[in-house]
């Protein structure tokens, strides 16, 4: 947007002069900075229809990648100079983008506009609006939505790399310095969506000591990556840092570190940490086409194959508690994953099947390490960092690396970034459907979880993990009836799935819903199993009756039951790999919500902080505003409240539901105690509603 040809325009009492930057109202007048003009324009000019964040991206930064600190800074400017003015309201369309309107909101923006010379139009832009127009005139028209991705369709992020520093300078060091910047710039040139400026310019202005903005400036460039190399008693120590030259901002840093140690796997492990920190900044708009995959050794993706297979295998073993046969399914693809990395160390493939059997600790012998949850999901994302380095643009690796950043570290934008970019190069990959359809239920962005679930009905209809996906989002729409029939049908098929029967012994428990979990247990007892359960399954049983019974009033079987878990768990258990489908420290959510429904308030309150401390939210109707949150006497206790203020993660995760239930986009409770249960769409391609 260039504010020297845009025309002054009137909003209600406003008088907007972009050319000038000036707003002029009765009592004042202001001078705006040029962002916040742009902003405000873009704004304007909508006629009261919602602007996307993507839209003032590209009509207010060009395009370029920005921090949501720096939008949200400059959309608080244009809220503050319409609580000054009180000539317009900006209203935010969570998820969605943002609409200025004026007076009492009823009627849409007007703007009105006073003529002035139509814009100089670019050769380029020319050519740009004459090839659409073209399209249109060719294909018979086009709609809005294609209009809009036409218009969205955002430039390459630019990245310079500038020659590392040689801060010990001797011979090994000094071609460890050139050496590692090119490394970089290679790998980094694979990145879809990025462009990397590599030539000598980046040298001359490195030498020059310009400062990042002004090398920025030169180069044209969007981030800019610098680092340095230094040697001294045998170390090789490597700095390296990321700025972001639009706000000046460094936005990572890392130093590594090797002593006596090969350098070329240190300057392999440099440059894959800056592709797993840069690949979480490029949205998938920077994607043009599908960028073409590294090619595989044929033997190894012939036994690759059979190794994915056998993960399938262990996850569905592991469900119906069969933990040894799903040990020997992992061993087996341990094995077949050595055999292909002893081929090719560098395959994606393989190295995300290690690393699902790593964090997992699915292997008899990784599952004998012991090591937490945390400790397994870091190895896990060291190796998804190496096949990122081997493949920036491997899907597989670009899923399981967002589900690595939302499961343990709760970087939920950033996960997005990279489940959007999988998804972007493979619309049908199952597992960024899956986890990323996960992170929207827990952030409250149910309807969004639905259309993956969806997908991945139509996608993989025979693995029961995956379609399992689908109730529990009906559930958190408050379809509960939907919910319940697919349940009951998955029961049917599968009766001895102890991930199944425990998820229905919770939504009973949950929904204090003792006459339903009566009839539960007595279904699956007498009638699924004529009285003669597996020992797994009455096990699961009795603990379901000692629930019942707690919601009858006699909690103390439920809370022994539980105590003696919580006991087991910090004596050893917490080191377990995962259980039944469950990571070991989503049992501590389990657990607080079976001492919340026991009565046991403290206990329950507890062990929810130390769930939340382990990134567990297990149980998303549960949490704050949802469809089954926790019992009145537990959310009314100040230590409730107090648990979700000792985290900005957590307070994040508050307000990501409270604007998801006010814009009806989950089931739960507002803050007035009002139920709110959204309308489910139809899905047109399914007979799933």
């Amino acid at each position: 947007m260039q504010l020297a040809h845009q025309a002054a325009i009137s909003v209600g009492s406003l008088k907007v002069r972009p050319s000038t930057r000036e707003v002029v109202w009765d009592g004042g007048r202001e001078v705006l900075q040029p962002r916040v003009m742009q902003v405000l324009v873009a704004l304007v000019l909508a006629g009261g229809e919602v602007v996307s964040r993507d839209d003032l991206i590209a009509q207010c930064w060009d395009g370029r990648i920005v921090s949501e600190d720096a939008i949200n800074f400059v959309i608080g400017q244009v809220r503050k100079l319409a609580a000054r003015t009180d000539a317009f309201r900006l209203e935010t369309i969570p998820r969605v983008g943002y609409r200025l309107v004026t007076g009492n909101g009823a009627e849409p923006a007007a703007p009105k506009v006073e003529a002035a010379p139509p814009p100089r139009a670019s050769r380029r832009r020319v050519l740009q609006v004459a090839a659409a127009a073209a399209a249109v005139a060719t294909s018979g028209g086009v709609g809005w939505a294609t209009w809009r991705a036409m218009r969205r369709q955002a430039a390459p992020v630019t990245i310079a790399v500038l020659p590392f520093d040689d801060l010990a300078p001797g011979e090994q060091t000094r071609f460890l310095a050139v050496g590692l910047a090119r490394e970089v710039r290679n790998s980094l040139s694979r990145i879809a969506g990025l462009a990397v400026v590599a030539d000598a310019s980046s040298f001359a202005l490195s030498a020059q000591r310009l400062t990042d903005s002004a090398i920025g400036r030169r180069l044209g460039a969007d981030f800019l990556l610098k680092g340095s190399v230094e040697q001294a008693a045998g170390e090789v120590r490597i700095s390296t840092e990321l700025v972001n030259l639009a706000s000046g901002l460094q936005v990572w840093a890392q130093t590594q570190e090797s002593r006596g140690g090969d350098l070329f796997k240190l300057q392999d492990q440099v440059a894959g940490a800056v592709i797993q920190e840069l690949i979480a900044r490029i949205g998938p708009d920077r994607i043009r086409e599908p960028p073409p995959l590294r090619r595989r050794d044929p033997e190894v993706f012939r036994i690759m194959l059979g190794a994915n297979q056998l993960i399938e295998q262990t996850r569905a073993l592991r469900m119906v508690n069969r933990e040894d046969q799903g040990s020997d399914a992992a061993d087996q693809a341990q094995d077949m994953v050595k055999r292909a990395l002893a081929i090719d160390p560098r395959d994606p493939g393989a190295l995300v099947v290690q690393a699902a059997l790593v964090r997992n600790g699915w292997t008899r012998e990784l599952a004998r390490q012991p090591l937490s949850g945390a400790q397994r999901a870091a190895a896990a994302a060291e190796l998804l960092r190496q096949a990122l380095t081997a493949d920036p643009n491997d899907p597989s690796a670009l899923a399981a690396l967002g589900d690595y950043y939302r499961r343990f570290e709760w970087r939920w934008d950033e996960a997005e970034t990279l489940f959007r970019r999988a998804l972007a190069i493979d619309p049908n990959h199952l597992e960024a459907h899956w986890a990323y359809g996960h992170q929207l239920g827990t952030l409250g962005r149910v309807l969004e979880h639905l259309e993956h679930a969806r997908a991945m009905m139509r996608l993989d209809p025979e693995t029961v993990w995956r379609r399992l996906d689908m109730p529990r989002a009906l559930y958190q729409l408050g379809d509960h009836g939907g919910a319940m029939a697919l349940y009951e049908s998955e029961l049917a098929a599968n009766p001895e799935n102890l991930f199944l029967l425990r998820e229905l012994y919770f939504i009973h428990l949950t929904e204090s819903d003792a006459a339903g979990l009566a009839a539960r247990i007595r279904r699956v007892r007498e009638d699924v199993w004529k009285g003669r359960p597996p020992p797994a399954v009455g096990a699961l049983l009795a603990r379901a009756a000692a629930g019942l019974e707690a919601l009858q009033g006699r909690p103390a079987a439920l809370i022994a039951m539980v105590d003696k878990d919580v006991a087991a768990y910090d004596t050893g258990a917490a080191l377990a790999g995962t259980s039944q489908g469950r990571a070991s420290v989503d049992f501590l959510f389990i657990y607080a919500m079976e001492y919340a429904w026991g009565g046991a308030v403290g206990p329950a309150i507890r062990m929810l902080d130390r769930a939340l401390a382990g990134r567990s939210v297990y149980w998303p109707a549960c949490l704050p505003f949802g469809y089954a949150h926790f019992p009145a006497a537990m959310r009314a206790d100040p230590r409730y409240a107090a648990l979700w203020r000792t985290d900005p993660k957590r307070q994040e995760l508050v307000r990501s539901r409270l604007l998801a239930i006010e814009h009806r986009q989950m089931a739960g409770f507002l803050l007035d105690g009002r139920r709110v249960t959204p309308k489910v769409p139809l899905d047109p391609l399914s007979r799933h509603a």
